[in-house]
């Protein structure tokens, strides 16, 4: 598992419009993002605690309360957790931001066409969910 200063490292390098805050055990990057050229940015922020799973939200602008592919607490659905896991030893640099701003474009096409026009997986309330959602 890696290390939550070895986390904030890769963060700081990939992502320097990213602020963090947190200790050894948990922490939170916040930063913002625009997924194309045209987009305005959007602020969000990615928690952790080791041993857990990764929570992104877009804390501005507001986002659309019908929106989908998000969980019950406003985190957002980036990956089917029956066909891919968080382990503690992949980055978040890598895998959570990059996913999220992707996770934005197609909320952005989703905006204009009424359809997620990404990958889709059911939402079911008895389909896994990851980590501790």
């Amino acid at each position: 598992m890696h290390t939550m200063a070895l986390q904030a490292y890769h963060m700081r390098v990939r992502w320097p419009q990213f602020t963090h805050a947190g200790n050894a055990q948990a922490s939170v990057w916040r930063g913002q993002l625009a997924p194309t050229d045209e987009s305005a940015p959007y602020e969000i922020s990615v928690a952790y605690r080791l041993g857990g799973v990764p929570k992104a939200r877009v804390l501005k602008p507001a986002i659309q309360p019908a929106a989908p592919h998000r969980y019950g607490d406003g985190s957002l659905c980036l990956y089917w957790p029956v066909e891919w896991d968080w382990r503690g030893d992949r980055l978040i640099a890598e895998t959570i931001v990059p996913w999220t701003s992707h996770w934005l474009y197609l909320y952005e096409l989703w905006q204009v066409t009424g359809e997620w026009l990404g990958p889709s997986a059911p939402h079911a309330p008895q389909a896994k969910e990851r980590g501790d959602r």
